[in-house]
């Protein structure tokens, strides 16, 4: 399973970005009541908790994973009643779930009036230049890889405002060359899109993964959504 061990190694980049995005969430979980669905090891949930949340409740598809008060669950079917969290943290989830559909129908459901779903994913045009939403992704982990414009249209099916953010930002001109090279192989974008990443190393921090809005402009590897029920 794809899936970000603090204990274990992983590319600089990768591991700054996951801690920036849970970083970012902790400044909405104070006083709340947290869901944190795809919790893996549980890093993150400890994160939020720490932020103050009232109560945090770590639920994962996996047996191996873990967290705080967890709870083994599918997220397209989540063991929870109607109105149960504040807040539903699910980052880098929705792209793995056969029904995406039923996971952001769920999202909707556990959530209180004015409760806030924070949902993150690839951005398909510099992880998977060339490929479109009904292609298998070359991730074996991944069911399907989400445009900007897609995974917005797909949360504002079930909630009335999304606002978008953004992580690791590159430029349109990157985002141009790698659709390019996707249209000749969806293999040398994405190696090409690798080498950038590489290229940043020297100055790898997790502060360049702080999520930014959408509107400063540029391209982001991965999109973050606030959805407001």
């Amino acid at each position: 399973m794809e899936r970000l061990a603090l204990d274990r190694f992983s590319s600089p980049w990768l591991r700054n970005q996951h801690l920036a995005r849970y970083r970012w969430a902790a400044g909405f979980a104070s006083g709340l009541r947290v869901l944190d669905a795809a919790s893996g090891t549980g890093y993150g949930s400890r994160i939020l908790r720490d932020a103050g949340a009232v109560h945090v409740t770590s639920m994962d598809l996996s047996g191996e994973a873990s967290g705080l008060a967890f709870v083994r669950a599918d997220a397209s079917r989540l063991p929870a009643r109607h109105g149960a969290f504040d807040l539903y943290v699910s980052f880098e989830t929705i792209e793995h779930v056969e029904d995406d559909d039923a996971l952001v129908r769920e999202a909707r459901r556990v959530l209180s009036a004015g409760g806030k779903f924070l949902c993150s994913t690839p951005n398909r045009d510099l992880l998977s230049p060339g490929l479109t939403l009904r292609d298998r992704p070359r991730n074996p982990y991944h069911v399907r890889e989400y445009s900007i414009g897609e995974f917005e249209s797909l949360l504002a099916s079930a909630f009335p405002r999304v606002t978008l953010f953004g992580q690791t930002w590159f430029s349109e001109r990157h985002r141009s060359f790698l659709a390019r090279a996707g249209g000749w192989s969806n293999v040398l974008s994405v190696r090409l899109h690798q080498l950038s990443n590489l290229a940043r190393l020297p100055r790898e921090s997790e502060t360049r993964h702080r999520p930014e809005p959408l509107a400063r402009g540029g391209v982001p590897e991965v999109v973050i959504a606030v959805c407001e029920a």
